[in-house]
């Protein structure tokens, strides 16, 4: 009795675990191009953090802002209409140099030609641990060059429901995923950031010839010069009081690695700074919260960026 039911048991489970995995392989849940159908369009999809692996291969793009939530509120539709480009949003909340390199990776993988690529480099660039660590899990495997790491890593809940989802879209029972991947984080709050700055408070703002390597740096370096890519640098604008205090060991390594992109931005598009003291910084009406700016300085950042690329153009 126990043994047949044992072998009943083990041939339902074999035979139920495989057909799964066909399933995963056959619908391609996160739509990367690998094993799965070619007919169905799109995902459905609000985690960027597997939804960019379809974002990021999209031929209709030729252009891409990668960084994490500090790159978030730039437009790529108004970036596109504005440079004759064609954008896609990259950005990850809660990712760091390892994590965006490795979408840079993936994006130049699926496209030959490239029109630009604007990175939001915020301060996590300037670490000088060369082990570029990570604050939150991200999925490498999804956006790696081995097929194996993929079907070995395939066989998840998260898959099925990602699957599930393609199917009802191709059946035409969900709507797709905006392609272009942008996200406000202004709608549906409120505003009400309202800092005080400390007496006497003095940030620096010093771009310095740097005296050390900044190892994500020197890793985008080894990127760009394989590619001839036009490329620009922002240093993303946060309130006043979030700015590295003069005379400090903070504004030091923050001015050394901003001096380090300028320097790899020569040869580029461009490097943008708007991690600076002024009228921009110190008016709370500007700011979500310390770090996260509002709609009106992305309107700004976004013309900044186009007339770098435009520059670099004539």
């Amino acid at each position: 009795m126990w043994p047949k039911f044992v072998k009943v048991f083990l041939t339902i489970f074999v035979l139920g675990t495989v057909s799964l995995y066909g399933f995963i392989l056959l619908i391609d849940p996160y739509d990367s191009g690998r094993f799965g159908t070619r007919s169905i369009a799109g995902i459905v999809d609000e985690d960027p953090r597997t939804a960019d692996v379809s974002r990021g291969r999209d031929p209709r793009f030729d252009s891409a802002v990668i960084g994490n939530s500090h790159g978030q509120l730039l437009d790529p539709n108004r970036l596109s209409a504005a440079s004759g480009k064609h954008f896609v949003q990259l950005t990850i909340p809660g990712t760091g140099p390892r994590e965006q390199l490795t979408l840079l990776h993936w994006f130049i993988r699926h496209h030959a030609r490239i029109g630009a690529i604007v990175l939001v480099a915020d301060p996590t660039w300037c670490t000088l641990d060369s082990s570029l660590p990570i604050s939150n899990a991200f999925p490498f495997w999804l956006y790696g060059d081995s097929n194996f790491e993929y079907a070995f890593h395939a066989l998840r809940t998260a898959a099925l429901d990602r699957g599930w989802r393609r199917i009802l879209l191709a059946l035409g029972l969900r709507q797709p995923s905006d392609p272009a991947g942008y996200w406000d984080y202004e709608l549906g709050r409120v505003w009400a950031f309202a800092p005080t700055i400390p007496e006497g408070f003095t940030p620096a703002a010093a771009v310095r010839e740097p005296k050390q390597l900044f190892p994500a740096i020197e890793r985008l370096r080894g990127v760009l010069s394989e590619h001839a890519i036009p490329f620009v640098i922002v240093f993303p604008p946060a309130f006043v009081t979030e700015l590295p205090a003069a005379s400090s060991q903070a504004a030091e390594i923050t001015a050394e690695c901003k001096g380090a992109f300028a320097h790899l931005a020569e040869s580029h598009s461009g490097f943008i700074d708007f991690a600076v003291d002024g009228e921009l910084a110190r008016d709370p009406r500007n700011f979500m919260d310390a770090t996260h700016y509002r709609a009106g300085v992305a309107r700004q950042i976004e013309a900044r960026i186009v007339a770098a690329l435009a520059h670099t153009e004539r």
